[in-house]
């Protein structure tokens, strides 16, 4: 990784900031966890030695190195991995970010705070099949994306933290923790693209399976403007991929005691119910229950829908996209599609990949008039190849850019001449704060590398040094094993690519910040102090066995 240097400081201290004017290709996001539950204790475990809680969100930091409890505390903060364990259920969420519990009328609210690109991964490990074709998961990683940039949509009942976003169904399930390679890969490839209609982030929606035919978001009761990107339409792909049918029973006592949390005067005995109003999908807007005594009521479908799933279990009644009947007061429903039916059908995507589809005609199918891009004024990452290398940007490479990163290539590889084929894959963030979504580095560093896939921060700032210096980051992380320490990786490459040194520091020191940046001073320090080990270690051994110890680990007779 590469730090800027003092003229670009001032771009780091607005990157380093979570709140944007322009929250176009991401930003920071909170999320409200265990939404769908009322939690009254959890147990806080970290995860690594970097974990950490504080009283309040400017109070000093104090090292979580065992489990707590909360209550316990009224209000904490922390940071770092953790895993946040509801004690009643055993339930758990991990996650790496930045963390505010508060006991609110004896229940304990969790809100998660972290970098979009993370929440999306998070989302599409939940709502997505790791198999499905590549394609399909791009436009899924674009929507969960667009989704999240266009919030809020979770409103915290009065006096409860507030978050942008929620973990449940309310807004888009996110599943937190390990990722999946596929999924990695589609948010990465997507990284910072949304939907747009014309200048305006396009607000999107997805289902697991329309059954043939999309619903109006304004059918649907969609708190959104009214757009011709949600409105609804055949999808002939849907049926392709599955016909979607299903078949529901609701008993006399299940409905009733739905009908008394709901406060809604049924009948007490069912004679019939009669679908009164539906949308042009031909999907259930308005109920009438008719008793044996005559007695009627009126009911919305989704209403009903959303009653009886959050009392009987989610997906009993699975779309309002159904027939109704009554045999001996028990509801019959038989019915096709899954969930709304707004905006993307997953199904369909699916199918859509299937028959060679890419992501953007996906996407383009499903909400027609809208583009993908990082902000209104671009098409998304155009992606090139240049000798061999892998490069991406928000516009193409000119002649004497191309240069520079093959120039770069070569002197690299003479400065450490690689053991196995290998090339990098270089992308350049438009922004500062896409940069750091995507590699989770302060908005001040100038590039950032993780094995071979380079990220430089902002295209404006490229020359050709900076692109040597990541570039020889690829190489050394290429022969590199995990019992390399990083002070060794990032010391040898300073060291080649003839960066200055500085005064000593303890190896724990180094590590630290090397791992965990904190200002652009002390991550100069730590690099330079790298450097001075290194060079040293380079007099005194020679090159060939520090190269060694990339694999095998630096001895301890030489520390």
């Amino acid at each position: 990784m590469r730090a800027l240097r003092a003229a670009a400081m001032a771009l780091g201290m607005i990157a380093t900031t979570t709140a944007h004017a322009d929250d176009s290709g991401g930003r920071d996001v909170t999320v409200a966890l265990f939404s769908a539950r009322d939690v009254r204790a959890v147990t806080l475990t970290p995860l690594n030695s970097a974990a950490w809680i504080a009283d309040c969100a400017t109070c000093a930091h104090r090292n979580l190195s065992a489990s707590i409890s909360f209550p316990g505390y009224v209000e904490l903060f922390a940071g770092g991995a953790l895993r946040i364990t509801d004690t009643a259920s055993g339930e758990h969420r991990s996650a790496v970010g930045l963390w505010h519990l508060k006991a609110v009328a004896g229940s304990v609210d969790v809100v998660l705070t972290l970098p979009s690109e993370r929440y999306v991964a998070a989302v599409l490990s939940a709502e997505a099949d790791a198999k499905e074709p590549p394609e399909s998961l791009r436009a899924m990683a674009v929507v969960a994306r667009s989704y999240a940039l266009n919030s809020p949509h979770y409103t915290a009942p009065a006096g409860h933290l507030k978050a942008d976003l929620c973990d449940s169904t309310e807004c888009q399930v996110a599943r937190f923790g390990s990722v999946s390679d596929a999924i990695e890969q589609a948010v990465w490839e997507t990284a910072g693209e949304t939907l747009w209609f014309g200048r305006r982030s396009a607000e999107v929606y997805f289902s697991q399976s329309c059954g043939g035919m999309t619903e109006d978001a304004h059918a649907a009761r969609f708190a959104t403007p009214e757009v011709p990107y949600l409105t609804a339409h055949m999808d002939p792909y849907c049926v392709r991929r599955s016909v979607s049918t299903w078949h529901t029973e609701v008993k006399p006592i299940d409905l009733q005691s739905v009908a008394k949390s709901q406060g809604w005067r049924l009948p007490p005995e069912i004679a019939s119910v009669t679908v009164t109003k539906r949308s042009a999908s031909h999907r259930a807007q308005m109920l009438e229950f008719a008793g044996s005594n005559g007695v009627r009521a009126q009911v919305s479908a989704s209403a009903l829908r959303l009653a009886i799933d959050r009392s009987l279990g989610w997906n009993k009644v699975r779309s309002d996209w159904y027939d109704i009947g009554v045999r001996n007061g028990t509801l019959i429903f038989d019915g096709r599609g899954f969930g709304h039916g707004v905006g993307l059908c997953q199904f369909g995507a699916t199918e859509m990949a299937i028959e060679h589809k890419n992501a953007r005609q996906i996407l383009a199918f499903y909400f027609p008039g809208t583009v993908v891009g990082m902000g209104p004024n671009d098409s998304g990452w155009v992606n090139e190849d240049t000798a061999g290398i892998k490069v991406r940007s928000e516009a193409r490479l000119t002649a004497e850019q191309r240069e520079e990163i093959e120039t770069s290539w070569q002197e690299a590889k003479t400065l450490f001449p690689p053991r196995t084929s290998i090339a990098p894959e270089i992308s350049f963030a438009p922004s500062a704060e896409l940069f750091r979504q995507m590699t989770s580095q302060p908005g001040w560093m100038l590039a950032g590398t993780s094995g071979s896939r380079i990220v430089i921060n902002a295209r404006p700032m490229l020359h050709q040094k900076t692109l040597r210096h990541e570039m020889l980051h690829v190489l050394v992380e290429s022969e590199a094993s995990t019992k390399a320490p990083l002070w060794l990786r990032e010391g040898l490459v300073e060291v080649l690519d003839g960066e200055p040194v500085g005064s000593a520091m303890s190896d724990a020191a180094m590590e630290a910040e090397l791992s965990h940046p904190t200002t652009h001073g002390t991550s100069e320090q730590a690099h330079r102090a790298a450097a001075a080990k290194v060079r040293a270690m380079v007099a005194h051994y020679g090159m060939a066995p520090i190269r060694s110890w990339l694999v095998s680990g630096v001895p301890a007779s030489v520390n």
